[in-house]
């Protein structure tokens, strides 16, 4: 009886993007109801493996499950994109300011090229935060109506890429304007180690979510 039904729950769950955690509950949910269903049909007197193989059947082709799991799994997705946008955009940037209260050789004057690109990426950085809570309330909005975010997902996903591939390519300017003075001497002190691996380590956690909720929109674009 097992079978039939554990391969059809791995085929549903590959056809699924999203979080893991969210998905692992709905694939238990459906495991435990097509077991119901397998159980119902061994009391019918069907035999075992006939009665899981029976039950998947009922259920339907793997995608069609898959698509209609899909939408919550996709807002799920969406609404976690979207916290991590309006939480690290603006607080990578804060973060970034802190070195430069601090007495050290990286604080020289600031040069205007410089200046001019922080600007940008602070100006970026609260746009994209300030977006995606506008988008998180809409998400919230839109499931206690039972509407599907797909849309909304797909949005927040290009405000956070477009944001951080302004911030990206500001940064790596910024450094190179300054490569032979402050930018060198903050890369190797105590503080440009720390701020570096924070930031890295958070960019590698934003990146992860905004492609999983490309992919999420784009699957439910997809779905007929």
């Amino acid at each position: 009886m097992s079978a039939p039904i554990d391969g059809y729950v791995r085929r549903v769950r590959h056809l699924l993007p999203g979080p893991a955690a969210a998905r692992s509950e709905l694939m238990c949910e459906l495991s435990d109801g097509l077991y119901d269903a397998a159980r119902a049909h061994v009391r019918a007197g069907v035999a075992a493996e006939e009665a899981g193989a029976r039950a998947v059947a009922d259920c339907g082709p793997a995608e069609d499950t898959a698509a209609a799991y899909r939408p919550e799994l996709t807002a799920v997705q969406g609404r976690h994109t979207a916290m991590l946008v309006a939480v690290l955009m603006p607080g990578l940037n804060l973060l970034w300011d802190v070195p430069w209260m601090i007495s050290g050789p990286w604080n020289a004057p600031p040069n205007p090229v410089v200046s001019a690109l922080s600007r940008v990426v602070t100006g970026s950085d609260l746009l994209a935060g300030g977006s995606a809570v506008v988008l998180l309330l809409l998400m919230v909005l839109a499931a206690r109506r039972g509407r599907p975010a797909t849309s909304l997902t797909g949005a927040v996903a290009v405000v956070g890429v477009l944001a951080f591939t302004v911030t990206l390519g500001c940064s790596v300017a910024m450094m190179a304007v300054n490569a032979d003075g402050p930018s060198q001497a903050f890369a190797t002190s105590w503080i440009g180690l720390l701020v570096g691996s924070v930031t890295l380590g958070c960019a590698c956690l934003l990146v992860r979510s905004l492609v999983r909720s490309l992919r999420s929109a784009f699957a439910g674009v997809r779905t007929p």
